[in-house]
């Protein structure tokens, strides 16, 4: 990140606690949030299908 001049940019919103909490008694499914996986060779294919609208998550792996 330093020597390519790389910017990371992160986001983080709300409290984890009680996050955590509904994610460890099921209260929310975030299976169901995952909209695609894809190999990381596949990255730019991935952000392309998280722009579109509707969709809230594709992990890459």
């Amino acid at each position: 990140m330093i020597v390519n001049e790389i910017t990371l940019v992160g986001s983080r919103c709300g409290r984890f606690g009680p996050a955590l909490e509904l994610l460890k008694n099921g209260t929310v499914n975030v299976a169901d949030m995952i909209a695609e996986r894809m190999p990381l060779d596949q990255a730019p294919r991935a952000f392309r299908t998280a722009a579109r609208q509707g969709v809230l998550k594709v992990l890459l792996q």
